[in-house]
């Protein structure tokens, strides 16, 4: 199989350019699908759509600079939402999770989450906390924050990978308790 160097989705891209990047992903995000809907037919159908949609729409889509990633994580989102719509949870995924299942009244208020997830934010370095806040909460990009705080794009990078280890170190219940929420819902 020939392998495309660039792994690039843009305006531009001719036919052929992207039937090799079908060729490239086509396998591995069929069993990307096939992990979460657990239907070898419907994930083909959901990798499929995926690609026709890209075709038809890539004079509106952005430049997307890795298709690999981008592929994966639409193909998975799409999976996700197949599930959703069909109503059909496979409920073996909760054992992947290993907890146990929140009876409604264990459910912690939602004020409580946002209080408890702000605790663990306003514990985070100063410098973290604000890269942090002007990228999640404020919406910037990477080189828009190194722009006002006079850093380089890298020092951002790592705040920010950095506040995410501790928030999903500090927050891994909340992650498991909403898990469990959405598929159970």
């Amino acid at each position: 199989m020939e392998e495309y160097d660039n792994d690039e989705l843009s305006p531009s891209i001719d036919s052929a350019t992207f039937a090799t990047l079908f060729r490239q992903h086509y396998s591995h995000l069929c069993t990307v699908s096939f992990r979460v809907v657990g239907d070898k037919d419907i994930a083909k159908d959901i990798v499929q759509d995926f690609f026709l949609h890209c075709w038809n729409k890539r004079t509106a889509l952005p430049v997307v600079r890795n298709f690999g990633s981008y592929a994966f994580r639409s193909v998975r989102n799409a999976s996700l939402n197949y599930l959703r719509q069909s109503g059909s949870v496979s409920f073996e995924l909760t054992d992947a999770v290993d907890v146990a299942v929140p009876q409604e009244e264990e459910a912690p208020p939602r004020e409580e989450l946002h209080r408890r997830l702000w605790e663990i934010i306003d514990q985070l370095p100063e410098q973290r906390r604000i890269i942090f806040l002007l990228s999640n909460r404020d919406g910037l990009k990477y080189t828009e924050i190194a722009s006002k705080l006079n850093i380089s794009v890298n020092t951002v990078k790592t705040h920010i990978r950095l506040a995410y280890q501790v928030l999903r170190k500090e927050c891994i219940w909340l992650i498991r308790w909403l898990l469990l929420f959405f598929l159970m819902n």
